[in-house]
């Protein structure tokens, strides 16, 4: 996405829903400034919440908001407590990362056991994307959004899903996000086969998982 304002203040509020009432330790991986943790702490009180933004600017602001903050890139923090976090959260962040793999990894050292990993991704296979490609014959980057040219990885719900599983972790909720309302025609052409075109109304999926240890 752009590096404007307006993206590194998202908050987020669709993500809430899938945190645990339990949870008392979070760590937001991509917080921008904090304003996702800042919900998290009037929704859950005395929930303890860190952030990870290597964006220095947008750490700065997220300082204020969150308890701790971790202006690095993920990969090259070497002092992030194993074992200690209830929830790991990235919102829209791991289409970023160059290794999706090595990302995985790491959430699955920070969670306690039985600690939830919750995040979400784009759809490349959102039903608009999907047209552009298939009939207009355009892969058009763009400066935020699915097409995002910052994107290093593009992910469906059903790559998203065995991307998490091959690297150890349980899903246990697919949830799809912030659809719009759709033509008629659509809503028709997608009846036709509701299995197949299922996952193409959404822009996002969020994706809850624990890790298997």
């Amino acid at each position: 996405m752009s590096e404007s304002g307006e993206y590194y203040s998202q908050g987020r509020p669709e993500m809430l829903q899938f945190l645990p009432d339990s949870t008392k330790t979070l760590i937001d991986i991509g917080c921008g400034e904090g304003r996702f943790g800042e919900s998290v702490k009037r929704r859950l009180p005395g929930c303890e919440v860190w952030g990870v933004e290597p964006v220095t600017a947008a750490a700065n602001v997220a300082a204020q908001r969150n308890d701790k903050i971790v202006s690095q890139k993920l990969e090259e923090i070497g002092d992030l407590p194993t074992d200690y976090f209830d929830v790991v959260t990235m919102n829209d962040v791991l289409e970023h990362l160059t290794h999706s793999e090595t990302a995985l990894s790491i959430v699955s050292r920070l969670l306690k056991p039985g600690g939830h990993f919750i995040m979400s991704l784009p759809n490349v296979r959102y039903y608009i994307n999907a047209r552009d490609f298939l009939l207009r014959g355009d892969w058009h980057y763009q400066d935020y959004g699915i097409l995002d040219r910052t994107h290093f990885r593009f992910f469906t719900k059903k790559s998203a899903t065995r991307l998490l599983t091959e690297n150890g972790f349980e899903v246990t909720n697919v949830v799809g996000l912030n659809a719009p309302r759709l033509k008629f025609h659509y809503r028709a052409l997608f009846a036709l086969a509701p299995r197949s075109f299922s996952d193409m109304p959404f822009p996002q999926f969020a994706y809850v998982s624990r890790p298997k240890k």
